[in-house]
């Protein structure tokens, strides 16, 4: 089996419920090449709701509020809650309003608070309530489905290559150290040309895709100064928030120019 199969299963071991009950080895190469996997991931799970978003548009006469919510909900499904996990752990860490430290220690508690809990429904909401707003308009394409995903999960590797890790220990640190920085700064490079060439060629909108490629760049830069402003950097619950948050961004920016 080659690096890059053992770096896409990875993928979909530590960042999809698709079980894959095999023992995969995490060392530089794999762990590399799950990271660089991880856009087209995004985009995979996206072409799923798009063919989601096809049969309910085609076969059925719901309202595009509850076409939303099934929308939000499957991507939720997708990742088994994962980087929704890391959104809750945050809002309970950052408005906690506690030293670095207690924060960093709240990131690790795996115990939901009140403050994570409106996270979660603020943010939840917000994903439902622009994407169906965006549905209910008769020129919404579907092709945005994919994209979103997609471009979060670059951004997110935007942000990691340059972030350092908060803390020398948990699976972000470790994935920090599995890495070959050049490599994947390369390989995240070549997503993002081969990416925003195939979102302006099918979607025929070249200025809404460049907005959003700069959302995603600006955004990793913001939430870079943030987190190590307010958490001394990186962490495993931070890439998933970044990704949770980074989504609610684009559905909002896609309203916003579309």
């Amino acid at each position: 089996m080659s690096t890059v199969v053992k770096g896409i299963l990875l993928a979909f071991q530590f960042f999809t419920v698709v079980p894959i009950h095999k023992e995969l080895p995490l060392t530089k190469k794999t762990v590399t090449a799950m990271f660089s996997f991880l856009p087209w991931l995004g985009a995979l799970m996206g072409a799923v709701m798009a063919a989601i978003f096809y049969i309910i548009q085609t076969y059925t006469e719901i309202s595009p509020m509850l076409t939303g919510f099934i929308l939000i909900f499957g991507y939720i499904i997708w990742t088994g809650g994962l980087h929704l996990d890391g959104f809750v752990d945050m809002g309970d860490a950052y408005f906690s309003y506690r030293d670095i430290e207690n924060r960093i220690e709240i990131l690790d508690d795996p115990r939901i608070g009140a403050f994570g809990a409106m996270s979660l429904l603020f943010l939840v909401l917000t994903k439902i309530f622009f994407l169906s707003e965006l549905v209910g308009q008769q020129q919404f394409n579907w092709i945005w489905l994919i994209v979103v995903p997609f471009l979060s999960r670059l951004g997110m590797s935007i942000y990691f290559i340059q972030t350092k890790s908060s803390k020398e220990k948990g699976l972000g640190y470790f994935f920090k150290q599995h890495l070959h920085t050049s490599s994947w700064l390369i390989s995240t490079i070549i997503s993002t040309v081969i990416g925003t060439t195939l979102i302006i060629w099918i979607s025929g909108e070249g200025l809404v895709a460049i907005v959003l490629l700069g959302v995603v760049v600006v955004a990793a830069m913001f939430y870079k100064l943030w987190t190590i402003r307010n958490f001394r950097g990186s962490s495993g619950d931070l890439l998933g928030a970044f990704i949770e948050g980074m989504e609610a961004v684009l559905w909002i920016t896609l309203l916003l120019f579309t």
